[in-house]
């Protein structure tokens, strides 16, 4: 295989490893930041975030086979244009296209014939078709004859994208079957499977992944609601239905959220507004903070008391916290006047508020702790957890990692469940 040069607009979570990969697979390639700082980071080799695996191929091809600059002009040279922008939504859950439209005002200037573009991130229904529409109403080219376009969604989950780009077939929506061939070829040739369909069943097949998954959260995090008003725990009716049974089963709840499961619903809303499903996930999924808090009330007063969020990252192993629902437990704790301390081993800072870093530190004096993130390390350190605080100390163990089918319970009531 004949190796292109490939620019990729966008080194953001999915970008950025993106990039790395193409690289590490032999290709030259142009990472376009918005910002110029992170530009100058990125061609220190410094990683702005964490994910596996990364860092050391990041300083191994920098200013070799990986550039980053804010300029656009690494377009005129570039074979395949991928594109990883972020589809926001704004204060009425539209779709936000700025960032594609901000991008195509640079890009489309610098276009020239042959070239494939492949958008990457999720977006709304007919976005890639709006796309071709603006090329070809704005240049001289023709999409399909001049220009070749596609979308190609990335399947990943965030922290084991180096790993999981090869190993999940690709979908390929070209916007005609010679785009879609020419997409196909690209991952093919690098040894991923790929799936051909056209366009509008990529962008809803991504879509309706997400959803699914959202709306399996939503029924779970529903059911622990209806347990817990009978007094009853989600875990323990979730393992007894679960065992020995051979059609399906139930998954079990959490604070489920992050910037994809958060906005992708309303990107099908939008086409479809009598469509209630989604939006009954979504107030499920967005309540859940104030449910525990609910709980949390019943048991104790929370004016003035110390209480620890453990894990502010959207997701557990990663640094990400855009979307988290720990940040709506602080807001919803602020409103009771309680002392908010926060901790998270990955996280490094949080604009509002300082992070305690230390464990032992963060939960020093704590009369309230809430396990809002999965973290491996909690898990681990579950014992440690319990010696450092009064055993009077309210736990909230959403998750079960004490493993005594009680969503809130006192330090006390729990050293006889695990080794210490």
């Amino acid at each position: 295989m004949t190796k292109k040069n490939i620019a990729v607009v966008g080194v953001g979570r999915v970008g950025l490893p993106l990039a790395i990969f193409l690289a590490n697979e032999g290709f030259k390639v142009y990472g376009v930041s918005k910002t110029e700082g992170k530009a100058d980071l990125l061609n220190k080799g410094t990683m702005p975030f964490m994910e596996k695996g990364a860092a050391p191929l990041l300083k191994k091809y920098v200013n070799k086979k990986l550039f980053f600059s804010i300029d656009y002009n690494c377009i005129k040279i570039s074979d395949i244009i991928i594109l990883t922008l972020g589809t926001p939504v704004d204060e009425n859950m539209n779709p936000v296209l700025d960032q594609i439209n901000d991008c195509l005002d640079s890009m489309m200037p610098l276009l020239k014939k042959n070239q494939l573009i492949i958008l990457r991130s999720t977006v709304s229904p007919r976005t890639t078709i709006y796309v071709k529409e603006r090329i070809e109403m704005e240049t001289k080219f023709k999409v399909g004859k001049d220009i070749f376009l596609a979308f190609c969604p990335e399947r990943i989950a965030e922290g084991n994208s180096l790993i999981e780009i090869k190993e999940i077939p690709q979908i390929i929506g070209g916007i005609d079957k010679s785009s879609t061939h020419l997409a196909a070829r690209f991952f093919s040739e690098m040894g991923i499977k790929t799936l051909e369909t056209d366009v509008i069943s990529a962008e809803l097949g991504k879509l309706f992944t997400n959803m699914y998954r959202y709306i399996s959260f939503a029924i779970a995090n529903e059911f622990m609601v209806i347990a817990e008003n009978f007094n009853r725990n989600i875990h323990e009716i979730t393992h007894m239905v679960n065992d020995g049974y051979k059609r399906g089963g139930l998954v079990l709840p959490g604070l489920s959220a992050g910037p994809c499961l958060f906005k992708d619903g309303f990107f099908l809303i939008n086409e479809n507004p009598f469509l209630d499903l989604i939006t009954a996930s979504w107030k499920v999924n967005e309540a859940l903070p104030l449910f525990i808090l609910k709980k949390l009330r019943e048991r104790v007063i929370l004016r003035g008391k110390k209480t620890t969020i453990l894990g502010l990252a959207f997701k557990p192993e990663i640094d990400d916290i855009r979307e988290s629902l720990s940040f709506k437990i602080r807001k919803a704790l602020l409103r009771e006047h309680a002392r908010i301390t926060l901790h998270d081993p990955y996280v490094k800072e949080y604009r509002w508020q300082p992070i305690v870093h230390d464990l032992k530190k963060s939960l020093r004096g704590a009369q309230v702790v809430i396990i809002a993130t999965r973290h491996k390390q909690y898990v681990q350190k579950k014992a440690e957890i319990i010696n450092n605080v009064d055993k009077n100390t309210y736990i909230c163990d959403i998750w079960n990692i004490f493993n005594n089918n009680k969503m809130i319970f006192k330090a006390g009531q729990v050293e006889k469940f695990f080794d210490k």
